[in-house]
Formats: structure tokens, sequence, C-alpha cells
């Protein structure tokens, strides 16, 4: 008798908690149906929000989910609290999981909070991260997932992420000047290569004309030729890259039909006072030798 008691104790505790869990779940389902819902509308009239609201909906999402588990559990297995507190204070064992497992998790975590918040990047900006142009694809609790431009994906802990230094390409104005170098030779004429490389921005689809934009200027003499440098704007980074591209292709084949050239490396070699004197030797003999064979003849 007292087998099946406990038995039927079992029984409803283990029903207790798998209940509890389903009811923990079914209310983390439509609270964030209903936050995903709510955050959209409002990051629709503000984007700059979208990043504090998809951190905040999983923060909200997390503590609901820990505490439905916990409540399922203690109420399931009300014995099971008293064995978890004893287990926390003996041994310091909870000054051990707080100072080992718990650190660099609630870094993580209160980075997210701070970066949600100051927003020094937010989701969608193009950024550049330790050498590698990004996109902030997403925000996590403890991570943050960044998509380069040849899409993989980077998952940086957030509090790695708060002590970088960071190039935000989208933040305040996203628009970036394409600056394009370019080298003629001393002998071309610079009015018309300047000329001609104005235009071929000013052409360009992508090109945002501003005050003295787009405008070519000359840099510095080398040793090869006069190095001269095309300024223009486009509206973002990913547009900027592909602009340069364009223009150093069109540059190219303006040069080539209007006889501007593009020098090739030149390298001048200065004979010392012995070998001018063996060349000029050889030189003499080579023209005795030519005449004694023209006499022959």
């Amino acid at each position: 008798m007292v087998e099946l008691s406990l038995s039927s104790e079992l029984f409803w505790a283990v029903a207790t908690f798998i209940s509890g869990l389903a009811i923990t779940f079914a209310i983390v389902y439509l609270v964030n149906s209903v936050l995903a819902r709510y955050f959209g509308r409002l990051a629709e009239r503000n984007a700059r929000l979208l990043t504090t609201f998809a951190f905040l909906r999983r923060l909200v999402i997390s503590v609901i989910a820990l505490i439905g588990v916990m409540s399922a559990t203690f109420t399931a297995f009300p014995e099971a609290q008293g064995a978890i507190a004893s287990i926390f204070v003996a041994a310091g064992f909870a000054s051990i999981v707080i100072g080992l497992a718990a650190q660099s998790s609630l870094s993580n975590i209160i980075a997210g909070v701070v970066a949600s918040i100051s927003q020094p990047f937010r989701i969608g900006d193009a950024i550049r991260f330790r050498e590698d142009f990004c996109f902030v694809e997403d925000m996590k609790l403890m991570h943050t997932v960044l998509r380069t431009w040849d899409n993989r994906r980077l998952v940086v802990p957030n509090s790695t992420l708060q002590n970088e230094v960071i190039i935000n390409y989208s933040v305040e104005d996203p628009t970036m000047l394409v600056p394009i170098y370019v080298q003629v030779s001393y002998e071309s004429d610079l009015e018309k290569a300047m000329r001609l490389m104005v235009e071929a921005a000013r052409r360009h689809p992508d090109c945002l004309p501003t005050n003295g934009i787009p405008s070519a200027v000359v840099m510095e003499f080398q040793d090869s030729g006069i190095l001269l440098r095309l300024l223009s704007r486009a509206k973002d980074q990913p547009t900027a890259w592909r602009m340069a591209r364009d223009l150093h292709l069109e540059i190219k084949k303006e040069f080539d039909r209007h006889g501007v050239e593009i020098p090739y490396p030149r390298r001048y070699l200065v004979a010392g006072k012995e070998l001018q004197q063996q060349l000029a030797e050889l030189t003499s003999a080579v023209k005795t030798l030519s005449e004694a064979l023209k006499s022959s003849s």
C-alpha cells in the first residue's frame, strides 16, 4: 500500500512538472508572438529602435522561461528547493558557479544590454570588425551575429564587441567618399586626364554629386609618373566599393581613347667612368672593324 502511494505521488509530481513546463512554453510562445508583432510595428515607425526591441524581447522571454521552469520544478518537487539550496551553500559551491560559470555569461548579457541602449551599431548596419566588412544580422542575449561580405557568419560574444574598435559605415551618415588613385606619365596632358576622370565619375549612376565633388587633383610626383586622385561620393559602403571598381575600368578605357598614358615603372642606369671608357673603346673598335670590312669589299 505504501509503495502504491509513493508511486502515485511520483506520478502526480511528474505530471505536475510536465504540465508546468507545457504551460511555461505556451506562455513563452504567446508572449513572444505578441512582443514580436508589437515591437515590429514600433520598429516600422523608428528603425533605430529595432536593435533595442529585439534584445529586449529575448531578455523578457528568457526571464519568463527561467521563472516558469523553476516554478514547475519547485511545485512538483518541493523537496528539491532545500536540496538545491544546500548544494549551493555547501563548500562554497555558489561562489564557484558565480565566479567561473556566470562571469562570462553575465558580462555578455550586460554588454548586450549596454549595446542595445547606447547603439554603437544596430541590426542592419554595415561595419568593419577585425578587418572584415560585415552587416549586423542579429543581436542575441549572449552574442551578436555578423554577416560578412562573402556570406560567412561571425558569432561574436557581446563583451568582445564592447571592447573592440568598430568602424560603423551606417551610423548618422551612411554616404562614403570614393577615392580613385591613377598615375599618368609626365608626357601626358594633366588637364585632359583630370577632366576625363571627373566626367567618368559624373556619368556613373551611383555617383552623388555635392559641393566640389566629383573632383580630380594632382597628389604628388612619383618615379614613373604623376599621381592623380579622383574623389566622388556614393550612398553607402557597398555601393562605394562597386563604384570604385567600375570607375577604374571606365577611366582606363577613356585614357586609351584619348591617348593619356598610364606609365610602366621606369629605371635609369648610370654607368661608371670605367665602364663608359670600356664602352667607348668597344664602340671605336666596332667602327674601325666596320670601315675595314667596307674598304676590303
